[in-house]
C-alpha cells in the first residue's frame, strides 16, 4: 500500500486544505474580537459528519487563527478505557509544557505538573457531600489556573486547546464528561479566561452534549458539511487534473462529495482500479489487504459504533491481523478498545456486506442487462419495470452512487446501440435516486449530461431531458444552469421539428415548434421567440390552422414548459413521481412517430 494510500487516514496538512473559507473567516473574526474586549466567545464547536474533514479544519484553525505569543496544543482525544479523567490530566499536562518563562510561575503555584491532583474514577474521591461530581472535577480543572491566566493577560497571550473526536467519551460510555466539559467551558466564559477551546464531534452526537442547556450560549458551532457540486468540481480540477480524462469528475455524482470520499475515489481512479471499483468501495485491492485483514473489517461492520472491544474482536480476528491494520493507518489499538481512525471505513465496510446482501438481485439484474447487451439485446419494459422498484427500496448513499454508476452505464450502451427509449428508462431511474435523496442538483446535472449524449442522436429525448434538467435547477435557485439547459433544450426541439417531413407530421412539427417557443419564453428570449414564431408562420401556408395558430401568439414568460408526448415504442405503465418538483405538463400529439 502506497505512502498516499495510508494518508488517506489522516487528516490533511493545513496548506493542503480546500474550502469553508467563509467559516475560517468567521472564526478568524471572532477570535480576534475577543482579543479586543469585543466578544465573549472562548469555544468553539466543529460539527459534521463522517468524512467532512472536521479534523482538518481544526488543523487549519490552529495554523490560522494563533497569533506570534499566543500558545496552542491540540491534541486528539483517543482517552485510555480506565479512566474519564484521564483526559483532564492529559489538557492540564499539556499545559505543563508551556515555554520555559512559565516554570517559574508553576512553581510559585505550588505544583511542578498540574495534571497531578486529579484522581482517576478508580480511585475512592472524597469530595464534600455538598456539591456535586461534576462540580468537584470542575473545580479541580480550574484550581490554580487563575494565576496562569493572569500571567496569560499580563503578556497578551492566549492560550488554544484544538481537541478532537470529543464523541468518543459517548462511545465509551462515559456519559459523565460532557456535564464536566460543558461546565468547563461556561467557566470559562464567566471567567473571561484567555483561554479559548476549539473542538471537534460527530454531528450524531451533538444533543448528548445536553445541547440547549450547556452549550447555546458559551459557544459559537462552526458546521462543517459536504462541498456543493461546483466546490467538488472545483476541488477534483485542483486536487487531480491529471485524471479530469480518467473521468475523475464522474465523482461529482458517484460520491458523498466529503472529503474523505472524494480523495477516496480519487486513489481509486489513479491506482487504475476505476470508478466501477470505487462505486463498489473494493478497499481489499486499493489497500493491498489480505483475506483475514478483508475479514476483519467486515466483522467491525457488525458493529453500530466505532468503538470495538479487543475482547470480542481477538475472538474472530488473530492479534497479528488487528497490527496489520494498525500498521496500514486504518486501525487505531488501544488497552481494551479498538477504533478504525476514519468513521466513513465503518459505513463503507456495512456497504460492502449489504453490497453482496439484499443488493445481490439488483446488482445481478444491472449485470444481467450489461451481458445482454454485449449480444444487441434490448431490455424489456418488464425488467426495466422491476429495476426502478428494486431501486426505489434502496435508501443507503453508497448504494445510491453505485447504482447510479451502473445505470448510467447502462444508459450509455443503449444510446450507443440506438436502444433510444430505453436509454431515457434507465436515465429517469436514476434521476428517481437523486430526488429520493434529495439531490436535485445532482438530478439537474444528470439530466443535462445524459442530454448532451442524446444530442445529434435523438433530438427528442435530449429535448425532453434538457427541459427536466432546468426545472431541477430552477427548484434549486440556479438560475444560469436552467437558462443554459433551456436553450439547449429549444435547439434540440427546433431541429426536431426541421427534421420531419410537413405532410406526414404537421400536428407533431406544431407541437415541437410550440415546445421550442416555450423554451425561450421561459428564459426570456424575445428575439429568438419572434425568429421561431415567423419561421412556424411561413412553414404552414395561410389555409391551415397551425398557420393562424402561430399567427396569434404573443411573447409573455411562462411559468412552466409544455413537452409533447410521442409514443416511439411500447412503454410501461407511467408511474407517480415524487412531487419534490412540479410535473412536466404534456401536450399530446395526434399523429404517432417513430425514432
Amino acid at each position: 500500500m502506497t505512502i498516499e494510500n495510508i494518508s488517506l487516514f489522516q487528516p490533511c496538512q493545513p496548506h493542503d486544505f480546500y474550502g469553508l473559507r467563509e467559516t475560517i473567516n468567521n472564526f478568524v473574526e471572532l477570535v480576534n474580537k475577543k482579543k479586543r474586549g469585543e466578544s465573549e466567545v472562548l469555544s468553539f464547536l466543529i460539527v459534521g459528519a463522517e468524512g467532512t474533514g472536521k479534523s482538518s479544519l481544526l488543523q487549519k484553525l490552529e495554523t490560522t487563527a494563533t497569533g506570534r505569543k499566543d500558545i496552542a496544543h491540540r491534541f486528539e482525544l483517543v482517552p485510555k478505557e480506565r479512566g474519564l479523567l484521564d483526559f483532564f490530566k492529559e489538557w492540564k499536562n499539556k499545559i505543563d509544557e508551556l515555554a520555559p518563562e512559565w516554570r517559574s510561575l508553576l512553581e510559585k503555584v505550588g505544583k511542578k505538573r498540574l495534571g497531578d491532583d486529579l484522581p482517576g474514577l478508580d480511585e475512592e474521591v472524597k469530595k464534600p457531600a455538598s456539591i456535586s461530581f461534576t462540580e468537584f472535577y470542575v473545580n479541580l480543572f480550574f484550581e490554580n489556573l487563575d494565576k496562569i491566566n493572569q500571567k496569560l493577560i499580563e503578556t497578551s497571550t492566549f492560550l488554544y486547546f484544538f481537541v478532537d473526536n470529543l464523541h468518543l467519551f459517548k462511545l465509551l460510555d462515559l456519559y459523565e464528561f460532557y456535564p464536566i466539559f460543558a461546565s468547563i467551558i461556561k467557566e470559562l466564559k464567566e471567567r473571561q479566561y484567555n483561554i479559548i477551546v476549539t473542538s471537534t464531534f460527530d454531528e450524531r452526537f451533538l444533543y448528548d452534549f445536553d445541547y440547549e442547556k450547556y452549550l447555546t450560549d458559551n459557544s459559537n458551532i462552526l458546521k462543517v458539511e459536504a462541498l456543493s457540486i461546483s466546490e467538488t468540481e472545483i476541488y477534483l480540477r485542483r486536487k487531480a487534473p491529471q485524471l479530469i480524462n480518467k473521468g475523475v469528475l464522474d465523482l461529482i455524482t458517484t460520491s458523498k462529495r466529503s472529503i474523505f470520499d472524494l480523495n477516496l475515489g480519487i486513489a481509486f481512479i489513479s491506482s487504475d482500479l476505476g470508478l466501477e471499483n470505487f462505486v463498489e468501495r473494493n478497499l481489499k485491492d486499493l489497500f493491498e489487504l489480505n483475506e483475514e485483514e478483508e475479514t476483519a473489517l467486515l466483522e467491525m461492520a457488525s458493529y453500530n459504533e466505532n468503538l470495538f472491544p479487543i475482547e470480542q474482536l481477538s475472538a474472530y480476528i488473530s492479534t497479528p491481523t488487528l497490527k496489520k491494520l494498525e500498521e496500514k493507518g486504518m486501525l487505531w489499538l488501544g488497552e481494551t478498545y479498538a477504533r478504525l481512525l476514519q468513521e466513513s471505513l465503518l459505513t463503507t465496510m456495512k456497504f460492502r456486506i449489504r453490497l453482496f446482501g439484499p443488493l445481490t438481485t439488483l446488482m445481478v439484474k444491472l449485470d444481467g442487462i450489461l451481458d445482454d447487451l454485449d449480444k444487441d439485446i434490448a431490455p424489456s419494459t418488464g425488467t426495466i419495470e422491476i429495476i426502478n422498484q428494486l431501486s426505489a427500496k434502496i435508501r443507503d448513499p453508497l448504494a445510491d452512487f453505485a447504482l447510479t454508476s451502473k445505470v448510467k452505464k447502462i444508459a450509455n450502451i443503449c444510446i450507443k446501440k440506438k436502444m433510444y427509449q430505453r436509454a431515457y428508462d434507465f436515465s429517469l431511474i436514476n434521476v428517481q435516486q437523486f430526488e429520493l435523496i434529495k439531490e436535485l442538483e445532482q438530478a439537474g446535472g444528470f439530466c443535462e449530461n445524459m442530454a448532451r449524449e442524446f444530442e445529434e442522436k435523438n433530438y427528442y429525448f435530449a429535448a425532453k431531458l434538457y427541459v427536466k434538467s432546468a426545472q431541477y435547477y430552477d427548484a434549486v435557485d440556479q438560475e444560469l444552469k436552467a437558462k443554459r439547459s433551456y436553450t439547449r433544450a429549444a435547439d434540440q426541439f427546433e431541429k426536431l421539428s426541421l427534421s420531419l417531413p410537413l405532410a406526414k407530421s404537421e400536428y407533431a412539427i406544431r407541437g415541437y415548434i410550440k415546445s421550442t417557443l416555450d423554451c425561450y419564453n421561459k428564459i426570456g428570449d424575445e428575439q429568438n421567440y419572434e425568429r421561431i414564431r415567423k419561421k412556424a408562420i411561413e412553414l404552414y401556408n395561410e389555409e391551415s390552422i397551425h398557420h393562424n395558430y402561430f399567427k396569434s401568439m404573443k411573447f409573455e414568460k411562462l411559468v412552466e414548459v409544455e413537452l409533447p408526448q410521442v409514443e416511439s415504442e411500447p412503454e410501461p405503465e407511467p408511474k407517480p413521481e415524487p412531487k419534490k418538483v412540479e410535473e412536466i405538463e404534456i401536450e399530446s400529439i395526434e399523429k404517432e412517430l417513430d425514432f
